[in-house]
C-alpha cells in the first residue's frame, strides 16, 4: 500500500464534482488482469498524462458491493453461456464517501455498458418498493425471487485522462463472501479502462499493449460466484480461473 501511495503522489488531483464531466454512464470498456508488480510499473509511466481523484486527501477508496441473483442463478448463466444483452444487479457502498447506489448494469449485444442507478440511504440495502419498481423498470425480471447471493470488497484508484473523456479504474485487495465461503484474490490488479465510443487515444492502453498484456474480461460477479461455489457450472471461464491461479500469490483451488 506505501508504494502505491508513494506512486500516487506523483499524479494531480482531481475532484469527485470534476469527475462528473467524465462519468460516462453509456461507454466501452477494457479490462486487464494484472500482477501488482506490471500496475506499479503502469501506473509509474503514466502519473503526467492521467489525474487521480482525491477526496479529502485520500487517493485509495473501498468499495463494498453485494450482488443479486434468483435460484437458478439467472444472471450468472447468462455470463457463463455468453449471452449477449445481459445483466448485473447490485448493491454498491462508496465507503469513504458514504454513499450507496442500487446499480443496474447493461451490456449489449454491440459491446456498449450502459449503468443506471439511485441513490439509497447509505448501508441500507433493502427491496423496498422504490428499489424493486426502479430494478423492474431497468431490467426485464421480476425480482421477487432475487436475493444477494455474493458479497464483494476491495480498494480502487481512480485516474482520468487529461485530454479525452476516458476513466481508468484499478482494483486490488480483491475479497469475496458468501454464507458459506471466503476467499481472498492476493497479487491481482483489475485495470479497467472506460471511454467514450469512437475514443481511441489511450496512453494506458499503449503501455499495456507495449508489454503484451492483453484485455481480459472480469466479472467480480462471476469470478467470486466460480470462486465461492464449486458446484456452479463454469466451463466457459476455466481459462480464465487458470490464468488468474498462475498470478495470483496465494493461489486458488478449483475443482
Amino acid at each position: 500500500m506505501s508504494e502505491i501511495q508513494s506512486i500516487l503522489d506523483n499524479y494531480q488531483p482531481i475532484s469527485l464534482e470534476a469527475m462528473d464531466e467524465v462519468a460516462l454512464m453509456e461507454r466501452v470498456d477494457e479490462k486487464f488482469t494484472v500482477s501488482l508488480k506490471d500496475t506499479l510499473e503502469v501506473l509509474s509511466k503514466i502519473s503526467d498524462k492521467y489525474y487521480c481523484l482525491e477526496i479529502d486527501g485520500k487517493r485509495l477508496f473501498n468499495y463494498q458491493t453485494e450482488y443479486f441473483d434468483n435460484d437458478n442463478k439467472t444472471l450468472f448463466k447468462n455470463h457463463q453461456n455468453g449471452k449477449l444483452n445481459r445483466y448485473k444487479i447490485r448493491f454498491r457502498d462508496y465507503v469513504e464517501s458514504k454513499k450507496t447506489f442500487l446499480e443496474v448494469k447493461f451490456k449489449s449485444n454491440k459491446g456498449v455498458t450502459k449503468k443506471t442507478r439511485i441513490r439509497v440511504p447509505f448501508k441500507e440495502k433493502f427491496l423496498n418498493k422504490k428499489n424493486i419498481n426502479f430494478l423492474e423498470e431497468q431490467t426485464p425480471y421480476s425480482l421477487k425471487d432475487f436475493e444477494i447471493t455474493i458479497k464483494n470488497n476491495f480498494d480502487r484508484i481512480t485516474l482520468v485522462n487529461f485530454q479525452t473523456k476516458e476513466r481508468v479504474t484499478i482494483d486490488f485487495n480483491l475479497k469475496f463472501s458468501s454464507d458459506n465461503s471466503n476467499k481472498e484474490l492476493e497479487n491481482i490488479c483489475i485495470i479497467e479502462v472506460k471511454r467514450e465510443k469512437g475514443n481511441r487515444k489511450s496512453e494506458i492502453l499503449s503501455i499495456l499493449k507495449h508489454k503484451r498484456i492483453r484485455p481480459t474480461r472480469f466479472s467480480k460477479y462471476t469470478i467470486g460466484s466460480c470462486i465461492l461455489n464449486p458446484n456452479l457450472k463454469y466451463n466457459n471461464f476455466k481459462r480464465k480461473l487458470l490464468f488468474i491461479n498462475k498470478i495470483s500469490k496465494n493461489g486458488i483451488v478449483w475443482n
